[in-house]
């Protein structure tokens, strides 16, 4: 998840403030990784109780954050040209539609198909 907000970082004009509490940690989260430089209200208050940040601003997406963006790009692209092709190969029995292997005309549960005289092909 913290790595989907990153992406979503990238179409953001930045600096920008993060108000909603989940986006907070997930700043909280990138800046401890490196991946963006940000500013997050300290956590501490004075008396020494933990508070959640009520704001952060992202004020730059590092150089180790947009080498991260152009990785899960690549990766998120390769399972569905993948799945394209997965599905290509997959053929199917043209009597029953079971699947079977690549250039068989009928799978093994099917007779095989007779010739007009009678005897099997």
């Amino acid at each position: 998840m913290h790595l989907l907000f990153l992406l979503r970082l990238q179409h953001v004009e930045l600096p920008a403030e993060i108000v909603r509490p989940e986006e907070i940690k997930h700043v909280s989260v990138l800046k401890a990784t490196g991946l963006v430089e940000a500013e997050i209200a300290p956590a501490i208050d004075p008396s020494g109780k933990f508070n959640m940040a009520r704001t952060a601003i992202v004020t730059a997406i590092t150089e180790d954050g947009i080498a991260e963006i152009m990785k899960l790009r690549t990766e998120r692209m390769r399972p569905a040209t993948t799945w394209r092709a997965v599905r290509r190969r997959r053929k199917q029995c043209i009597r029953c539609g079971a699947p079977h292997q690549p250039n068989a005309p009928v799978c093994s549960c099917c007779p095989a198909p007779e010739s007009e005289s009678g005897a099997p092909i």
